[in-house]
């Protein structure tokens, strides 16, 4: 059969030439003629003008709707037509659902002739305006590619009636394959066999279609393709897929058949299919790797082709089967990844935003609007999810820098991470990592690094504070030996120009001078906490009491000085002196910081330091202190100078008042003792000064009683004090023990060459002479196999400063009771080291 003339409705006529030529009717000719679009219908008389009795296809929406059968002598001519012209490009499914949607779907034919349409509706601007408000939400274009200037088109249609426009990109493939299937049909009714096999261009359109169905997204979107490819191959009225897992059907079309009855029908099926008793329509099985449901299609346009239908519909529901698990699996994977997400966005401890760009009139990167926020964005803000998503970046942050809104935009297009360093929201110091999720967006995570600031602060401030203490304890030991040969020679020279009174006052000042500077010394050695100490323990409300009319004195006539002592303080153990140099330090500075005297109280309390003070203060540590708090009512300072208090001579005092080392021998002397100090200060509020001591837990030995002479073995003492070694020696005796006195290291030395049988060594660690280190150190080297005790007033840590190696001795701590002694001989003897 010759190849049929094809006319179509003006709408539709530059789809039509497009399909045509990429299809087997490319040498097709196509003639348009005016639709009804502000015109009367086409009707029968109107194609037997124009067509004859020649065979023909007719294509065409409204214009043709009211046809209904030919008459006899137009037989040959068929017509393809859907209730819009739309409906022939993207399918009927397709536009049932955008239509739903609010769109008045046009085609590109129809926007090149809108103008002569509008007129034929008789509408100007404002009644056009005011149809289109009430009929549709937007004016949406089907767009086959076929006109190249349907986009400005559609601007000025939507413009004209007020309506906003957006654009379906849509191919010609259903168009072409409908049009060489009616083609099919007219081949088959001039061949009068109406049982023939169906022709290549149904299989070439279900395949067509099964692809289209494949690449869909989502089970639904295959779903409905499968429903818009057997409506449209088949010209069923009604389509269902009705799912195997018992959810309710997809349906498309006007007839409707109730659920039970398709489930009824599939619990009967034999095979692969089953067949309506009345005949109107069918059940097709679909499975692939286990059952996936039933695909019912009934109400054929064409009720003798059923058996042709089922055919086709058999061989593709393998196909639609495997398209509809692929979906399902990656619909799980992806759910899976979402879920895994959310859990993520949810619970991450950075903050995340995204924000999409904003563009200004020239293009520009304009600002950022807010489009998701988590939780943690929340709480670092302080704004809720409600109150952030739609807002602008500018509206959050008024003063933004133009600069980094430029970056932003920067990245935005190109991609380019980003991270900044700034203040950000509520003065807290964050760090902001951004980067582009897509084209036009921005991903924001914040991660609040206000307390990791604050701990680096506080250890490069502790660094510092420790160089400056090992400097000034250097400079300290070499400065003590200029001033010996200082004193020394200026002693020496006042004796011996005694009669010259002008050279002996002097070398009087010098000495006084010299003494004044060993002074200076020793606050270093204090601050870099390498003076000795006697800790001990200290009740300290008893020692502020007793420190009260010395503190009185240096505040000043006109401080009135108050304690507010707790009831019940904690024991803590320091050294007596250090405690009453730290009090005097710390009065001293607020008696000068109150010169017209003032308020000045001092008081106790126990306290239980936690993690969140720990954070704040690198010498702390979680645990029980005693706080000692002084505060003035004086003049207060600044922020920064609380950053440089507690450093060596610095001062805020004028010049020749004070050498700048108070406060910070305070700092060395309290963390010498394992506490801490702060300061809490503002202009014209007055200081208040937190001196945290440890808490000590004194552990009440249980008294034993020592049995007399009951241990064997030599002991030799090396002390250098008489009173303290006779009585060591008496306790070792009545243990049992042999024991041998020494009381400097020559004498231990000269004691192991000659005596063999010592078992151990108990010795003092400041001894005459060489010390006790270097005495033990000489006797190892002589007797390797001896076991070594050190006793000492003095805290152990004196003994890790002095290279004391801990694990080849033991330590004691005077003063010891007799219990103490023998238990750790005894230890000692057995091979232990303890810890100390």
């Amino acid at each position: 059969m010759a190849t049929p003339r094809i006319y179509c409705c003006e709408s539709l006529g530059p789809d039509v030439r497009e399909a045509l030529a990429g299809s087997t009717l490319a040498g097709a000719e196509c003639t348009t003629f005016t639709g009804c679009c502000g015109r009367p219908p086409v009707s029968w008389d109107d194609l037997r003008r124009r067509c004859g009795t020649s065979p023909a296809i007719v294509v065409g929406g409204e214009c043709l709707g009211h046809l209904g059968d030919p008459p006899d002598d137009l037989r040959r001519i068929r017509l393809l037509k859907k209730r819009h012209c739309a409906a022939l490009v993207c399918g009927d499914y397709a536009f049932g659902r955008l239509t739903a949607g609010g769109g008045y779907l046009v085609t590109p034919g129809w926007l090149a002739h809108w103008r002569s349409f509008v007129e034929g509706w008789g509408f100007d601007a404002s009644t056009g305006a005011d149809f289109f408000a009430e009929s549709c939400a937007r004016i949406t274009l089907v767009d086959t590619g076929s006109v190249p200037q349907s986009s400005s088109s559609l601007a000025e249609f939507g413009a004209f009636v007020q309506r906003p426009v957006e654009t379906v990109p849509v191919g010609l493939e259903l168009l072409s394959l409908q049009l060489e299937r009616a083609h099919g049909a007219l081949e088959w009714q001039g061949r009068g066999d109406a049982a023939a096999r169906e022709p290549a261009s149904d299989y070439a359109l279900l395949l067509d279609l099964l692809s289209r169905m494949s690449s869909s997204s989502g089970e639904q979107g295959v779903v409905e393709e499968l429903i818009s490819v057997f409506a449209m191959l088949f010209g069923a009225g009604e389509v269902a897929f009705v799912p195997a897992s018992g959810a309710p059907p997809y349906r498309h079309g006007e007839t409707v058949t109730e659920e039970p009855t398709l489930r009824r029908l599939a619990s009967g099926m034999q095979g692969s299919f089953e067949v309506a008793a009345d005949a109107r329509g069918f059940l097709v099985c679909l499975n692939h790797n286990g059952l996936v449901g039933w695909l019912w299609a009934g109400d054929f346009a064409l009720p003798q082709h059923l058996q042709r239908y089922l055919n086709l519909a058999v061989s593709a529901a393998n196909v639609c089967a495997m398209a509809i698990v692929s979906a399902r699996t990656v619909s799980r994977s992806l759910k899976e990844s979402e879920d895994k997400y959310r859990l993520l966005f949810e619970n991450m401890g950075n903050g995340f935003a995204l924000l999409e760009m904003l563009l200004g009139p020239q293009g520009t990167p304009a600002d950022f609007r807010f489009v998701e926020v988590n939780p943690a964005f929340e709480a670092f803000t302080g704004q809720t999810e409600a109150a952030l998503v739609g807002r602008t970046l500018l509206e959050l942050l008024p003063d933004f820098d133009p600069a980094q809104m430029e970056s932003l935009g920067q990245l935005a297009r190109e991609g380019t991470p980003l991270a900044l360093e700034r203040y950000f929201f509520n003065g807290k110091c964050c760090q902001v990592w951004l980067f582009r999720p897509r084209p036009g967006y921005c991903g924001m995570i914040i991660n609040d690094i206000t307390q990791q600031k604050l701990l680096e602060d506080k250890l490069r401030q502790s660094i510092k504070m420790e160089s400056v203490g090992r400097l000034a304890g250097g400079v300290a030991h070499e400065f003590n030996n200029m001033l010996s040969v200082i004193i020394g020679y200026a002693e020496m020279l006042g004796m011996e120009y005694h009669g010259n009174r002008r050279i002996a006052d002097s070398l009087q000042e010098i000495s006084k001078a010299a003494q004044r500077s060993r002074d200076l010394t020793a606050q270093l050695l204090c601050f870099s906490r390498q003076q000795l100490i006697s800790p001990k323990m200290v009740d300290v409300n008893q020692a502020l009491g007793d420190l009260a009319r010395k503190v009185s004195l240096l505040a000043g006539a006109g401080t009135r000085v108050s304690l507010k002592l707790c009831l019940e303080p904690w024991p803590v153990r320091i050294d007596p002196a250090q405690l009453e140099e730290i009090i005097t330090n710390v009065v001293s500075n607020a008696g000068a910081a109150m010169p017209d005297g003032g308020s000045l109280i001092i008081g106790t309390g126990n306290v239980t330091v936690g993690d969140e003070t720990c954070s704040t203060n690198i010498d702390a540590a979680p645990g029980d202190y005693l706080e000692i708090s002084i505060s003035d009512s004086g003049h207060g300072m600044d922020g920064e100078t609380c950053r440089h208090v507690f450093e060596p001579f610095f001062t805020t005092r004028e010049v020749g008042q004070g050498n700048g080392l108070g406060l910070a021998s305070v700092y060395g002397m309290v963390t010498q003792n394992g506490g801490f100090v702060t300061v809490e200060s503002e202009r014209g509020m007055g200081t208040t000064f937190r001196v945290f001591l440890p808490r000590h837990r004194d552990r009440v030995a249980e008294v034993k009683p020592v049995p007399a002479g009951g241990a064997t073995g030599t002991v030799l003492v090396v002390e250098d004090d008489e009173i303290v070694g006779r009585m060591t020696l008496k306790m070792l005796e009545h243990m049992g023990y042999r024991v041998l006195l020494a009381g400097n290291a020559m004498e231990a030395l000269e004691l192991c060459r000659s005596e063999h049988r010592i078992d151990l060594v108990l010795s003092d660690v400041m001894l005459p002479g060489a010390s006790g280190r270097d005495a033990v150190e000489t006797i190892l080297a002589l007797r390797p196999d001896l076991k070594i005790i050190y006793m000492s007033g003095y805290a152990p840590e004196t003994l890790l400063d002095k290279g004391v190696d801990r694990r080849r001795v033991n330590f004691i701590q005077k003063p010891f009771d007799m219990a103490s002694l023998g238990e750790k001989i005894r230890s000692t003897l057995s091979g232990n080291v303890a810890t100390w």
